[in-house]
C-alpha cells in the first residue's frame, strides 16, 4: 500500500509498525503520492530498520521471491496483529445477580478484557450475547497483541522413576526416547517436538500419568546454569579480519572462542548478534552464557512468553547486547554491532529451501561489523569459500581421541562398546524405530507404498515411513507376506542397552549429534546407513556426521561400523573435503552448480513441460523432479516450481 499521513516519532518511519483497517503492515519505503490514511504506530522504537531490509531483499533476490512476501515469513507472529472483538465489565459490582451470571462476569473482569469469541466458546453465545444485550457486558473493538501463555513441556519425576512407571508399556522404546529428550533440552514446546517425529499420542499419555507435565508459562531466566562446564577465558585471541571467518573444532573450544569475542565485544561497549536456528543448540548457549554475562545476554526464541518476547526484541536495540536468537530475531534493528555471529549450521533451512544462512551472511555487511561462523563441521560449500579466498578459517581442533570398532554382522553392540560405556555416554543410532523391514519371499527390503522410501519397523511390529508418514500393519506391501527385522534403529539399541543392565539415567540415546553440550564418551553406533542412500551429498553428510559427533565429546569418541577400517579412516583425513571438491569439480555438482529436488504428485507431469532440464523419477503414486540449472536460472525456473505446490522442495 502506498499511503500519506503523519510520523508522530523522530527520525525515519521505516521499519516501524503500522496498524491500519484491521490488519498490521510494516513502513519499507518512501512513495512520490498515496492514498490519505489514519495510521496508528503502536511502538515508540522501530520494529526493524533499513539494513535489515536490505537484507532480506537479497535473500529474495538469491531465491528469485517476492521480497515483502518473504519479509512476513520471518516476522515473527508475535508482532502480527489484528483488530478482534472484546468483552469488559460494565458493573462496579455484580453480588445480586443469579449465581451463573455472577461466574461469567467475574471470569471475565479478573482478565479485565476477553476475546468475544473465546467467552461464547466457553459460556455459549446465547448467554453472551443476552448479557451485552442487556448492558452488563461492553463489547469494545481493540487490537489483539498475543496470547500471553506458552505450551512448554518438561520431565515431572526424576528420569529413573519415570523408567520404572513406563516399564511393560505399548511403545516403550519411543516413549523413554521422548523423555531422553526432555531431560536433555529441560522445555520443548509442541512444535520442537513434532518437529523431532515424536508422536502425540505418546505425549499425552505421559502427561496423563504424570511423567511429564505442561508448563503454561515460560520467561527469560529459565533454566539457567550456574556452574558452567566451559572455563571461562582460554587460550583463543579472536582475529579481527575484514574477510568473514569460519571457526571449526570442537563444541568446548567453539564456546572459549565465542566467551573471548564477547569480552572483546563488550569491552568496546558494543553488542554481539549471535544466531543459532536449532533450539536446543540456543537453549544450552544461553545456559552457558547468562551465569557468566548476566542481564546483558538477552534472548529471542520460542522459549519465551509473547509478552516477554516482545520485551526482549526492544531491550535487544540497546547498546552492550549479547542477543541469542534464531529465525524469530532476523530483523531485530541492532544498535553498533560488533559482529553477527553464527552458531552452528543445524536447521538453517526456511521451508526446507531457503538456506539462512545467506541472510546473515549478507547481514553484516550493512552493519559494517566482523561476520563469525561457527561450526563443528566444515560443509563443503563452506570449504569451496575459504578456497577460494573470500573467507578466512581458524581451526581450533577436536579435544577427543577417535577408536574404530569392527561390528559383526550379527552384532548391534559390540563387547568392546559395552565394557567402556559409562556414565556421561551418548549413543547415536543414525536410524529410527527398531529395524528395516524384510521380506524372504520378495527378497528385498519392504518400501512405501506412497513415497517409496524403505519403510521402519516399530517395536510395536507396526510399519511406518519416516518421509511421508504413511502406516500400515507388519506385512510386506508387495505380496502381504511376512517380514522379518533387518538392520537395527535407536529402539533395537535402547533394547540392548538394556538387557545388559546399562540403561539408566545418564546414558544418552539420540538419531543425532546436537550441538547441545558436551558428554565424557560418544559412540556412533550405527551410521553406515548414511552412504547407502542415493544421494549427491551422502560422502559429505557421513562426514559431517561423524565430525558433529566427535565435537560433543570430551575424552574419546567411538565409531562402530560394519565397514572396512580403510573406508572409515578416509572421513577421518584432513585432506576429505578437498578430494570432495574436486570430485564435485569433475561432475559439475554443487557448489558449481544449482540444483532443485521437488517431490510432486504424479498429476504434475504435464506441468513439467515448462522447466528445462527434468529428470524424473516415479515412486507409487508421487515422483521426484530433479532440475539442474546454473545461477542466474535459478531465479527464473524456482518460482515456477513453487506455483507448482510440490509436497517437497530443497536446493543445493
Amino acid at each position: 500500500m502506498k499511503v500519506r499521513t503523519s510520523f508522530p516519532y523522530k527520525g525515519s518511519p521505516i521499519g516501524y509498525r503500522v496498524l491500519i483497517n484491521g490488519r498490521t503492515g510494516v513502513v519499507v519505503g518512501f512513495a512520490e503520492e498515496g492514498k490519505e490514511e489514519s495510521l496508528v504506530f503502536p511502538d515508540k522504537l522501530p520494529f526493524t530498520d533499513l539494513k535489515n531490509l536490505e537484507a532480506v531483499k537479497d535473500l529474495a533476490l538469491i531465491y528469485g521471491l517476492p521480497t515483502w512476501q518473504l519479509m512476513w515469513e520471518l516476522i515473527p507472529s508475535h508482532w502480527n496483529w489484528t483488530e478482534e472483538s472484546f468483552l469488559e465489565v460494565s458493573l462496579s459490582s455484580f453480588q445480586a445477580l443469579d449465581p451463573k451470571t455472577r461466574q461469567i462476569l467475574s471470569w471475565i473482569a479478573d482478565r479485565k478484557l476477553v476475546k468475544e469469541e473465546l467467552a461464547k466458546k466457553r459460556f455459549g453465545s446465547e448467554l453472551i450475547n443476552m448479557l451485552v444485550k442487556k448492558g452488563l457486558l461492553r463489547v469494545k473493538k481493540d487490537w489483539s497483541a498475543p496470547d500471553v501463555e506458552v505450551e512448554l513441556f518438561k520431565l515431572n519425576v526424576p528420569f529413573e522413576v519415570a523408567l520404572s512407571k513406563l516399564r511393560r508399556t505399548k511403545r516403550y522404546a519411543e516413549r523413554v526416547r521422548l523423555l531422553a529428550y526432555l531431560r536433555e533440552r529441560l522445555y520443548a514446546s509442541r512444535e520442537e517436538l513434532r518437529e523431532e517425529g515424536f508422536s502425540s499420542e505418546d505425549l499425552k499419555a505421559l502427561i496423563s500419568r504424570g511423567i511429564v507435565k505442561v508448563e503454561r508459562e515460560l520467561m527469560q531466566n529459565f533454566a539457567i546454569n550456574p556452574r558452567s562446564e566451559l572455563r571461562m577465558g582460554g587460550g583463543f585471541l579472536v582475529k579481527k579480519l575484514e574477510k568473514p571467518t569460519v571457526v571449526v573444532g570442537s563444541l568446548s573450544r567453539l564456546a572459549e572462542s565465542l566467551f573471548a569475542l564477547i569480552e572483546d565485544a563488550l569491552g568496546e561497549g558494543k553488542s554481539l548478534a549471535i544466531f543459532s536456528f536449532y533450539n536446543p543448540t540456543l537453549s544450552w548457549l544461553l545456559r552457558e552464557l547468562k551465569p557468566i554475562f548476566g542481564d546483558r545476554v538477552v534472548s529471542l526464541s520460542s522459549f519465551e512468553s509473547p509478552k516477554q518476547f516482545i520485551k526482549n526484541w526492544f531491550l535487544a536495540q540497546e547498546k552492550g547486547r549479547i542477543v541469542l536468537t534464531g529465525r524469530m530475531g532476523l530483523l531485530v534493528p541492532f544498535k553498533d554491532l560488533y559482529a553477527v555471529v553464527l552458531f552452528d549450521d543445524y536447521y538453517t533451512k526456511l521451508n526446507r529451501y531457503i538456506d539462512l544462512r545467506n541472510f546473515v551472511s549478507q547481514l553484516y555487511k550493512y552493519y559494517g561489523c566482523q561476520f563469525f561462523y561457527y561450526t563443528c563441521a566444515l560443509g563443503v560449500d563452506t570449504y569451496q569459500r575459504v578456497k577460494s579466498g573470500q573467507w578466512e578459517m581458524e581451526f581450533l581442533g577436536y579435544s577427543a581421541e577417535v577408536r574404530l570398532l569392527k561390528r559383526k554382522p550379527e552384532e548391534i553392540l559390540t563387547q568392546e562398546l559395552l565394557s567402556e560405556l559409562e556414565d556421561n555416554s551418548l549413543l547415536l543410532v543414525r536410524k529410527t524405530g527398531y529395524s528395516y523391514a524384510y521380506c524372504p519371499k520378495c527378497g528385498f527390503l519392504v518400501d512405501c507404498p506412497r513415497c517409496g522410501t524403505f519403510l521402519t519397523l516399530s517395536k510395536a511390529n507396526n510399519l511406518y515411513c519416516t518421509r511421508c508418514k504413511w502406516k500400515g500393519p507388519a506385512e510386506c506391501t508387495h505380496c502381504g507376506g511376512k517380514i522379518e527385522q533387518y538392520g537395527f534403529g535407536i529402539e533395537r539399541v535402547m533394547e540392548e542397552v538394556e538387557r545388559h543392565g546399562l540403561l539408566r539415567e545418564n546414558i544418552h540415546f539420540d538419531t543425532k549429534p546436537s550441538v547441545a553440550g558436551v558428554y565424557k564418551k560418544v559412540f556412533l553406533v550405527h551410521g553406515d546407513n548414511i552412504l547407502s542412500v542415493p544421494s549427491l551429498n551422502a560422502e559429505e553428510e557421513f562426514w559431517k556426521y561423524i565430525h558433529r559427533a566427535r565435537a560433543i565429546a570430551k575424552e574419546r569418541f567411538y565409531i562402530q561400523s560394519f565397514l572396512d577400517k580403510e573406508i572409515i579412516e578416509n572421513y577421518l583425513r584432513e585432506d576429505f573435503l578437498e578430494a570432495e571438491l574436486e570430485r564435485r569439480r569433475e561432475e559439475n555438482l554443487p557448489p558449481f552448480s544449482k540444483i532443485i529436488l521437488a517431490v510432486f504428485t504424479k498429476e504434475k507431469t504435464k506441468a513439467l513441460e515448462s522447466i528445462p532440464n527434468v529428470i524424473t523419477r516415479a515412486y507409487g503414486s508421487l515422483m521426484e523432479v530433479f532440475i539442474k540449472v546454473n545461477h542466474k536460472q535459478l531465479r527464473e525456473v524456482l518460482p515456477k516450481v513453487i506455483n507448482l505446490k510440490p509436497i517437497k522442495l530443497e536446493v543445493w
